[in-house]
């Protein structure tokens, strides 16, 4: 199953004197105004396409990322906004008769579900939910759409609530995300459309689908919402007229995301090996639909598959994962034997894949290091990629730093990859500095995405703009290169995956454009874990940005929302094993440290708590090494908001210019 873990209060300015530069092309600011495609479907004959643009709104009062709902021909004509207005509209699913547009939005304060007719007219509320729906998805018949939502407070809670009683015991009173039906065209004794909730037992539900005979509904589930419960998941049925739930599958492996075959006899799913092992290997079975014995398809290169769908006949099932640094689409032939690479020869990181309900064509996201992300559609019979959204056709022609992909050897003579990314305005023959960016995880991949973002941590165009180098190298430990791979720091976290990224700054560095007395480091998540580490390891970097970091492991372990996670990278929990824990914590090698640090944290970030960077911050400063700490109110593992992710750029933008860039930011 694909990984859904990984690691993947002081507010400070710095003086910044502006570049004597006229015009500038990436700054946080400018970075911010980029639009993206976070859906692409396709309708289900072919003819028409649904895409969602998502852009950030900052005014006073307002800090959020808007999706907006837009409709076109299948060759990028006649496009039209289909949904407006200052609330998210999102997920847009095709009916199966592809006369109606079902999608959800906040517009009246909860998340519900829309109903839009393809001939025109106004958009319809179809439910009226208290805590909002998460997904959902149309019947075969087009006559009932499935949804899921998380419990509601009790009435009881909501008072407590009011009168400051709301204490409370941890992992009791659980709210699950269930799985409801809704009637279309059934009313009840109020005039209001039937619903029904169905799964009433104590599961969380993960993901659905539908059988072929609208009787029945395959969903996988976990004992509970927290992330930890959910990668050991199991697979259920539902039955629609009784309500009887059935279970499936349920063993010491991970068995998630069912998809039925066209014909409703067969269930695609995704399975772990057993025990689960945290960025272990997983693969594709196929079982009947009764419940009988499964059978297993062939194994992907990376062995870590995203289940997409089925071919529109049923021979094939089609999954998705990691290339390397690009994103690969692959046909698995019902025999367990046969495996097509559909997107083969691809140079662009492909993205946001989406299988239209007749399984014969393909809605995607296209991109790469200079070009931004654009929706593409193509027919499911061979890659045949067309444009059909221009969104960020403004920047287009902006000059964009080359990045190119490059290769060196580590110190055992394995093979390391990683993006280098060059200064916008780069000379043969000067010295620049260098940012050493390591990835999240430790299971992450840096891909060939375009290097301008508005969600970033680190704004790689503008540090390149600033004229300095970004290396992001692929250490051991990533996806995308096989399952050794990436179980290679097992129990050896800031071991060989340092050593490999030691390698390859000194291999930029023999390539003759990098000033060694101007070297930084940053990364978040474990890419925060391996910066702190760094700089207890080495003084070579002038400069260190560390976001999210795990620099205590037993600490980290006893503390975070992932307790099964790091048991299984060091194979033994703490309390068996305090030594591998010790020796691979940051926080033990803290009086090494000379490097300056400035750490970044979101307050409520439940995988990563903000106590490890207040560990190291406190431990930093008393030492009288330069530090700052960028505590983020409300942000989880990561900044979401988007005033929050541009403190975040515009921070680091001044953080490495103050100590390698000759104290020039934008």
């Amino acid at each position: 199953m694909q990984p859904k873990f990984f690691l993947n209060a002081v507010i400070f300015f710095l003086p910044v004197i502006v570049c004597a530069q006229t015009k500038t092309y990436w700054s946080p600011e400018q970075c911010l105004k980029m639009k993206n495609i976070s859906a692409v479907r396709v309708s289900p004959d072919g003819s028409k396409v649904l895409y969602t643009v998502r852009e950030a709104v900052m005014t006073d009062d307002r800090s959020e990322y808007v999706n907006e709902v837009f409709l076109c021909n299948a060759d990028g004509s006649n496009t039209v906004q289909l949904t407006q207005g200052d609330k998210n509209s999102s997920n847009p699913r095709w009916s199966p008769d592809g006369k109606w547009i079902a999608f959800t939005s906040a517009r009246d304060g909860k998340n519900n579900i829309y109903l839009l007719p393809l001939s025109g007219g106004e958009s319809e509320k179809i439910t009226d939910t208290k805590n909002g729906v998460n997904d959902f998805k149309w019947s075969p018949d087009g006559k009932m759409i499935a949804y899921t939502m998380t419990d509601a407070p009790a009435d009881a809670e909501e008072k407590n609530k009011k009168g400051k009683n709301d204490w409370y015991f941890y992992d009791d009173s659980i709210k699950q995300n269930r799985l409801y039906c809704l009637w279309l065209n059934e009313k009840d004794s109020l005039n209001k459309r039937k619903w029904k909730l169905l799964t009433k037992e104590n599961r969380n539900v993960i993901s659905f689908d539908w059988s072929a005979d609208n009787n029945k509904i395959v969903f996988d589930h976990g004992a509970s919402p927290l992330a930890n419960d959910n990668q050991y998941s199991d697979i259920a049925l539902v039955n629609i007229t009784n309500g009887e739930v059935k279970d499936l599958l349920n063993t010491k492996a991970a068995e998630s995301s069912p998809l039925f075959s066209p014909d409703g006899k067969y269930i695609a799913y995704i399975v772990s090996e057993i025990p689960v092992v945290w960025g272990g290997k997983n693969w594709v079975n196929i079982i009947s639909a009764d419940g009988s014995p499964s059978k297993k398809l062939a194994s992907t290169p990376n062995d870590l598959p995203v289940l997409l769908g089925w071919s529109h006949d049923g021979t094939h099932v089609y999954t998705g994962e990691n290339n390397k640094t690009l994103y690969s689409i692959y046909s698995l032939g019902l025999d367990g034997k046969e495996i097509t690479e559909w997107n083969k020869g691809s140079s662009e990181l492909l993205g946001t894949a989406s299988l239209n309900n007749g399984g014969n064509y393909w809605g995607f996201v296209l991109q790469n290091t200079s070009k931004p992300g654009e929706a593409y559609v193509s027919t499911a019979a061979n890659f045949s990629p067309v444009k059909i959204s221009d969104v960020n056709g403004g920047i287009a022609h902006n000059p964009v730093p080359k990045t190119e992909l490059i290769k060196w050897k580590s110190f055992d003579g394995k093979e390391i990859e990683g993006l280098l990314t060059y200064p916008l305005n780069y000379v043969a023959g000067k010295k620049y500095p260098l940012i050493l960016n390591v990835h999240g995880g430790p299971a992450g991949v840096f891909t060939q995405n375009f290097i301008a973002s508005n969600q970033t941590t680190y704004p790689i165009a503008a540090f390149a703009e600033m004229d300095m180098f970004v290396l992001r190298p692929n250490p051991r430990g990533s996806t995308g290169y096989g399952v050794t791979f990436r179980l290679a720091n097992q129990r050896d976290w800031g071991g060989t995956d340092f050593r490999d990224l030691m390698a390859g700054v000194d291999y930029v560095i023999k390539m003759g454009s990098i000033d060694e007395n101007k070297l930084g480091v940053m990364g978040w998540s474990y890419g925060g874990f391996m910066s702190s580490w760094i700089v207890g390891h080495t003084d070579r970097f002038k400069a260190a940005s560390i976001g999210a970091p795990v620099v205590d492991l037993s600490f980290q372990n006893m503390t975070d929302d992932i307790p099964g996670f790091l048991p299984s990278y060091m194979k033994a929990d703490p309390w068996v094993d305090w030594a591998v824990y010790d020796t691979h914590s940051p926080l033990r090698y803290v009086q090494n440290v000379k490097t300056p640090v400035m750490l970044q944290h979101g307050e409520a970030d439940a995988r990563v708590p903000i106590s490890n960077s207040v560990m190291f911050y406190h431990a930093l400063q008393r030492r009288g090494i330069p530090v700052r700490l960028l505590a983020l109110p409300r942000q989880s593992h990561g900044p979401q908001e988007p005033k929050m992710i541009l403190k975040v750029m515009q921070s680091n933008v001044e953080w490495f210019a103050k100590y390698i860039g000759d104290n020039k930011a934008f």
